[in-house]
């Protein structure tokens, strides 16, 4: 018997892509069960930003465990979510003056917006949703209905009272214009209640919004009272540089979804901001069972302590994405005769080569030497990368050395 083979659901995916058995982590090296090591440039699909067994959080994490402290806790008071609220309070929040709640959702970024779509129909009487072409926001029901990037899967139900606006690199009056009549049309009957936008795409493709376009959102959003969701499931927790992805565009959102890296460790963890003055939820009407992963309070609590208490990592983040741009550039140059497009902010990076096959191509021959990387993008033609935003710097030039190679291959002929 083959385990994966035999018991194991055909749904599997990234063990298709990936096809080792992994036995172990550090950073950004992941080790097979005979030895061999991989430079990670997909990070758990961003949830690992601050690498794989973080020795920090690994100590916070063994001594919780070691002191029989509480594991699940529902929403219940615990010593490691006021820790977590007053570490959340006095180094994120505060300091970008968002007067915010936290909503503890529970284990995935789909939670988070299905909670903010319920809160904003809630609030507004609205049930209609504006989103971007690009978008992914999640697998349960509604969060895929609004993610644009999986129109036509068989897995995604889109539902009528959703529009896609285009995705906007460099705003125009054209597109200022297609905003405003959408904001201010309805949707199978039903008038706008929510906009939610993530300010850099991941599964889109690596793209960031244009800072005035984002501005235009909130200003059109404010004036017709539809509420601003900022998915930063995959961009927010320092990924572009900033502790969130819309930070210096003004867009301030009325609710901020999180997850994936907001453990530090790769818990499951999912949390929303919430506008003070919005959060008119009445006790127990959102629920969960997993809303209260104490281990995960403890680990963030030490990330945010540890990476967000001075500007150190965020003005790394955008060194090394400089490093990653510039290497990318230079690849397209060398090997893509003017096609290829060169995306992202901070460590969010994608090179699109405009081919799906090639695309694959490149991914599988990265993995052929030892680089893990994945594809994203419509028709997945983009190769995007996620290190973690504490990779050292040479193991960080080792894998782009690594990812040149494996596009002369891909490209010769």
């Amino acid at each position: 018997m083959y385990p994966f083979e035999d018991l194991e659901s055909n749904v599997r995916y990234y063990c298709r892509r990936w096809p080792a058995v992994f036995a172990s982590a550090q950073g950004a090296t992941i080790v097979d069960e005979d030895g061999v090591e991989y430079l990670d440039f997909f990070a758990g699909a961003g949830a690992l930003s601050y690498g794989h067994n973080n020795p920090v959080f690994v100590e916070v994490a063994i001594q919780h465990l070691r002191a029989g402290k509480l594991l699940h806790s529902l929403d219940t008071f615990t010593v490691e979510k006021r820790r977590f609220l007053e570490t959340m309070h006095r180094l994120v929040l505060g300091p970008r003056k968002l007067d915010m709640v936290v909503q503890t959702v529970g284990p995935t970024g789909a939670t988070a917006v299905e909670a903010a779509l319920q809160l904003a129909q809630r609030i507004t009487g609205h049930r209609a949703v504006v989103g971007f072409e690009g978008s992914y926001h999640g697998m349960t029901y509604r969060a895929a209905s609004i993610s644009a990037s999986m129109a036509g899967r068989k897995t995604s139900a889109h539902l009528k009272d959703f529009v896609a606006l285009p995705y906007v690199a460099n705003v125009t009056d054209d597109d200022l214009e297609l905003l405003a009549r959408t904001l201010r049309s309805s949707v199978d009957g039903q008038k706008i209640g929510a906009l939610i936008i993530e300010p850099t795409q991941g599964e889109g493709g690596a793209r960031p919004f244009d800072p005035a376009y984002l501005r235009a959102i909130r200003d059109q959003c404010t004036e017709l009272g539809i509420l601003v969701i900022a998915d930063e499931v995959q961009a927010g927790v320092g990924r572009t540089g900033p502790f969130f992805s819309f930070e210096g565009s003004a867009l301030d959102p009325d609710i901020i979804c999180l997850s994936k890296s907001i453990s530090g460790l790769g818990l499951p963890m999912a949390i929303n901001l919430v506008r003070r003055d919005l959060d008119t939820w009445a006790p127990g009407e959102f629920s969960g069972t997993f809303r209260g992963n104490n281990l995960a309070f403890a680990t963030s609590a030490a990330m945010i302590e540890t990476y967000w208490s001075d500007s150190d990592l965020e003005k790394g983040t955008e060194q090394r994405g400089l490093l990653v741009r510039n290497s990318l550039q230079q690849i397209a140059e060398d090997y893509g005769k003017g096609a290829f497009i060169v995306r992202g902010n901070g460590l969010l990076c994608g090179l699109d080569v405009k081919d799906t096959q090639l695309a694959d191509n490149i991914a599988q021959k990265a993995f052929d030497r030892r680089l893990i990387v994945e594809t994203c993008g419509a028709g997945d033609t983009t190769v995007k990368l996620l290190t973690p935003l504490v990779i050292d710097e040479d193991q960080l030039s080792d894998g782009l050395d690594r990812l040149s190679d494996a596009v002369a291959q891909a490209t010769s002929r």
